[in-house]
C-alpha cells in the first residue's frame, strides 16, 4: 500500500517546496529593507538553490544595503561560489567602512578570492589600498594576482600607484604575456586619469613608458598616439619624429595623430608635416598623404589640396594614387583645377598601373561634392575620349554614380553609334540604367534599339526598373507603345513590357493579341514571358489565344505557350495536372497534345504517373503514357506498391519491348 502513497506524497512535498521558494524569491525582489536581505545571505546552507537566493539578496543589497550589511557580505567574500556576489554588493556600497573590509580580506585570503578582492578595490579606487596592493604584488607568484594588481593599481591613479606602475615598466619584463599586458593596460588607464586631472606632464612620462618592446603592439600605439596629444605645443615635432620612426607602431600612432588632432591646432601639425613630406620614402610619404586629406579642418583642407594636385603627376605609384584619392576628397574646394589633375592619372601605360589608376580616378570624381563636375561632363561630352575603351567606361561610370541625369541624350549617341566598341556601348547602357526616370525612360529604350542580345536587354531593363515602381515604370512603357506608329517600333516596346513584368504590361501584351497588326509580335512575347508572379495571368491569357484566334498559326502558339506554363514554373501539381488536362482537351493537333506528357515526366511523383495514365485508353497515345510512367518511375526514389500496379499495367499494354522491359526492371528495384 505504501508504494502506491509515495509519488502522490513526494509531489506534494516538491510543489510545497517549489512554492516555499517563489516566496523567498518574491520577498528578496521586493525588500525595502536590508535585514531581511542579511538574514538570507547569513543563513546556512549550500544547496543550489540556497545559493540562489543568496546571489539574489546581494544583488538587492548593491541597491539598498546600508553598513549593517556590511559584516555579513565580508564573511561571503572567501566563499568560492557566493565571494563574487558579496564583492558586487560591496562595490557600490558608498561606507567607508566597505574599504576596510575589503583589504582585510585582501590581506587574509589566498588564490581566486583574492584576486576578485584586489580587482574590487581597483573599481571603487580606493586610495588606501595602494600600500597593501604594491605589498601583495612584491610577492605574488602568481600570474592572475600581478594582473589584478596592476589593474587595480591603473585604476586608483594616484601618484604613488603611477611611481610603481613605472617602475614595473622599466624592470626586467615578466616572462607572462598576459601579465606584460595587464601592466600596458594599468599605464594606460594610469595616464588617461592623470590628463583628465590636467597633470599632462606626467600623462606623457607614463604614455612613454608603455611605448617599449616588450608591451603588446596595441599598447604601444595607443602609447604613441595619446602620448601626442597629451603634447599640445609640442606634437608637432614630436610628430614629424614619429613619422621617421623604425617602430611600425611609432609610424602608426602618427598617422592616427594626424587624422584626429583637435582641430584647433591641425593648421600646425599639417604644416609641419607638409615640410617633411618629400622627405620619406613613398610608401611612407603614400600613407601620410592619405592621413592628411581625411583631417576636416578648414586649414589644413587648403593647405594639403595644392600638394595634393601637385603629386597627382608622381612618378611612384602608391603616391600617385594617394594624391588622387586626397585631391578627390579635397575637389570641392577648386573643383575644375581638381578635375584637371586628377585626368592627368589615365596617362600611366603599364597595364596594371593604368587599371588601379583609373579605378582611383572613378572613386576620386565621385567623392568630389560639388555641381560643377556635372556640368563640365555635361558641356564638354563631346570631347571625352570615347576612342579610349577603358578611359570611355571610367567617364561612363562617374555619369552613372553621380547620377547625372543631364548626360542622358548623349549616353544614347554612343550607345546608338555605328560601330562603337561593345565595352562602351555596355558602360553607356549601365549609366543610362541608372538615370532614367519614368519621365525619361524613353532614352533608354532609344538607347536598347537594336540590342539583340534577350538578356542583356532584361538585365538593363530590370537595372532601371529596381529603381522605380514596376506598375509605374509598365504604364510609361505602354504609353510609349501607344505613340508609336511604326510596328517595328511596337514590337520593341512589347518586349520591354515582357521583361518589366506585371499586371499593366500583361494587359498591354494581351491587347496587342487582338490586334492585326501587332498580333504576331505580342503571340511570341506572351509566350516568352518569365515572371513568375505572372504566370497564371499568362497561362489564361494564352488559352484565350487558342480558342478564339482567327488564325490556326496564333491559336497553335497559344496553345504550346499554355502549356509551357505548368512544364517550366513552379506550381502545385495539382494545378499542373488540371491545366494538363485543358491544354490536351483544348490542342488540335496531336503533337501539341503529346507536350503536355512533357509536364508529367517533370513532377516526379506517384500521382503524375497516376495522372499520365488516364490518357492510355487513346490508342493514339498509349505508347508516349507509357514511356512517360517508366521515364517518372526512373527518377523515383524509394518503394511504392501503386507506382508498382501502375507499371505492371504499362508492361501489359505497351507494344515497345524496350519499354516493357523497363517496366518490370523497375517493379524489381520497387
Amino acid at each position: 500500500m505504501k508504494k502506491y502513497t509515495f509519488l502522490p506524497l513526494f509531489a506534494m512535498a516538491l510543489l510545497l517546496s517549489t512554492t516555499l521558494w517563489a516566496a523567498d524569491k518574491n520577498e528578496i525582489l521586493n525588500a525595502s529593507d536590508d535585514a531581511v536581505l542579511i538574514a538570507v545571505v547569513s543563513a546556512p546552507g549550500d544547496t543550489e538553490q540556497d545559493i540562489f537566493l543568496k546571489g539574489l539578496a546581494c544583488k538587492r543589497l548593491a541597491v539598498i544595503g546600508t553598513e549593517k550589511a556590511i559584516p555579513a557580505l565580508e564573511g561571503m567574500l572567501s566563499h568560492p561560489k557566493l565571494g563574487h556576489y558579496a564583492r558586487y554588493a560591496l562595490e557600490s556600497m558608498p561606507f567607508d567602512s566597505v574599504d576596510a573590509a575589503l583589504l582585510k580580506a585582501a590581506k587574509s585570503l589566498q588564490g581566486a578570492p583574492q584576486v576578485g578582492v584586489i580587482n574590487t578595490l581597483g573599481a571603487r579606487k580606493c586610495v588606501s589600498a595602494v600600500p597593501t596592493i604594491k605589498e601583495i604584488l612584491a610577492q605574488a607568484k602568481c600570474p592572475a594576482l600581478k594582473q589584478a594588481c596592476y589593474a587595480a593599481l591603473g585604476y586608483i591613479a594616484t601618484e604613488d600607484a603611477a611611481s610603481t606602475l613605472l617602475a614595473a615598466a622599466k624592470a626586467e619584463p615578466d616572462a607572462e604575456y598576459m601579465v606584460r599586458k595587464a601592466l600596458a593596460d594599468a599605464l594606460l588607464d594610469c595616464a588617461e586619469s592623470f590628463e583628465t586631472a590636467g597633470n599632462s606632464k606626467r600623462a606623457i612620462e607614463i604614455y612613454d613608458a608603455v611605448v617599449v618592446p616588450c608591451f603588446p603592439v596595441y599598447a604601444q600605439k595607443a602609447g604613441a598616439y595619446h602620448g601626442l596629444l597629451a603634447r599640445r605645443t609640442e606634437a608637432a615635432e614630436i610628430l614629424v619624429s614619429k613619422l621617421f620612426s623604425e617602430k611600425c607602431c611609432c609610424f602608426s600612432g602618427g598617422l592616427k595623430t594626424i587624422r584626429e588632432y583637435a582641430d584647433e591646432d591641425g593648421e600646425a601639425i599639417t604644416t609641419a608635416v607638409l615640410n617633411v613630406l618629400d622627405k620619406l620614402t613613398p610608401e611612407r610619404k603614400a600613407l601620410v598623404l592619405r592621413a592628411l586629406a581625411d583631417r576636416t579642418d578648414d586649414a589644413s583642407r587648403k593647405l594639403v589640396f595644392p600638394v595634393a594636385i601637385r603629386l597627382c603627376e608622381a612618378e611612384e605609384l602608391c603616391v600617385q594614387l594617394a594624391a588622387i584619392s586626397a585631391v578627390g576628397k579635397l575637389g570641392d574646394l577648386q573643383p575644375l583645377e581638381a578635375l584637371e589633375a586628377i585626368e592627368f592619372s589615365t596617362s600611366r601605360e603599364a597595364p596594371e598601373e593604368r587599371k588601379q589608376c583609373l579605378e582611383a580616378f572613378v572613386a576620386a570624381f565621385v567623392a568630389i561634392q560639388s555641381p560643377e563636375i556635372d556640368a563640365f561632363f555635361v558641356k564638354n561630352f563631346a570631347e571625352l575620349p570615347i576612342n579610349e575603351t577603358d578611359v570611355a567606361c571610367c567617364y561612363f561610370k562617374i555619369l552613372e554614380l553621380r547620377r547625372v541625369a543631364a548626360a542622358g541624350p548623349d549616353l544614347v549617341k554612343v550607345a546608338n553609334q555605328p560601330g562603337v566598341n561593345g565595352q562602351v556601348r555596355d558602360a553607356a547602357l549601365r549609366a543610362l540604367s541608372e538615370i532614367v526616370t519614368l519621365d525619361n525612360l524613353d532614352l533608354l529604350v532609344r538607347a536598347l534599339d537594336g540590342e539583340q542580345d534577350d538578356a542583356k536587354v532584361a538585365w538593363i531593363l530590370r537595372a532601371a526598373c529596381t529603381r522605380m515602381p514596376r506598375e509605374d515604370c509598365a504604364a510609361a512603357v505602354v504609353k510609349m507603345f501607344n505613340a508609336a506608329t511604326d510596328i517595328e517600333e511596337k514590337g520593341k516596346m512589347l518586349t520591354l513590357l515582357k521583361q518589366i513584368g506585371g499586371k499593366t504590361a500583361l494587359a498591354c501584351v494581351e491587347a496587342a493579341c487582338w490586334n492585326d497588326a501587332t498580333v504576331d509580335i505580342a503571340t511570341q512575347t506572351l509566350g516568352a514571358w518569365n515572371t513568375p508572379d505572372d504566370m497564371e495571368a499568362v497561362a489564361v491569357a494564352c488559352l484565350k489565344v487558342a480558342k478564339e484566334s482567327k488564325e490556326e498559326r496564333y491559336r497553335i502558339r497559344g496553345i504550346r505557350s499554355y502549356i509551357r506554363v505548368p512544364r517550366q514554373f513552379d506550381m502545385p501539381k495539382e494545378k499542373k495536372f488540371e491545366m494538363c488536362r485543358i491544354g490536351f482537351d483544348t490542342a488540335q493537333r496531336p503533337q501539341d497534345k503529346a507536350l503536355v506528357f512533357e509536364v508529367f515526366v517533370r513532377v516526379v511523383d506517384v500521382a503524375s504517373a497516376q495522372a499520365a495514365m488516364a490518357y492510355a485508353d487513346d490508342p493514339q497515345y498509349r505508347e508516349i503514357v507509357c514511356e512517360t510512367v517508366v521515364a517518372i518511375a526512373k527518377k523515383f526514389q524509394g518503394k511504392s506498391e501503386e507506382l508498382k500496379a501502375i507499371l505492371k499495367k504499362v508492361a501489359e499494354i505497351s507494344e515497345n519491348y524496350e519499354v516493357k522491359g523497363q517496366a518490370e526492371e523497375i517493379m524489381e528495384r520497387l
